[in-house]
């Protein structure tokens, strides 16, 4: 269990992070989506929040487990373990919440194509 405390720092780190940048995104979300009715915004916001959601608990998991593996297979440092583990996945969570905030605008477009 040497890894235990330094996984669970990492995941917590990585959700405030994502969650940090998951809400930038949302008020950019809203910006875009001037000019759109309620309906296609709705649509829009429960898809960004859905992928977002996903995104997050993966990469929550995903931290946990390299910091783990780095610290219990690899003999790293616990605190180095967690920035790495850390900024790996909050830099591929960020671009997973990015793809889905352009297909949440790709979904309020193709309904707004569809009346």
């Amino acid at each position: 269990m040497p890894g235990k405390i330094p996984s669970i720092i990492s995941s917590v780190l990585t959700v405030i992070l994502l969650t940090i940048f998951g809400f930038l995104l949302t008020i950019g979300q809203v910006i875009v989506l001037n000019g759109f009715s309620e309906r296609e915004g709705n649509a829009s916001f429960a898809t960004a929040f859905t992928c977002q959601g996903v995104e997050i608990l993966a990469c929550a998991v995903l931290a946990w487990w390299l910091t783990k593996l780095l610290v219990q297979k690899f003999n790293w440092n616990k605190a180095l373990s967690v920035i790495v583990s850390v900024a790996i996945t909050t830099v591929l969570g960020d671009g997973l919440a990015f793809v889905s905030l352009l297909v949440s605008i790709g979904v309020a477009e193709a309904m707004w194509q569809a009346r």
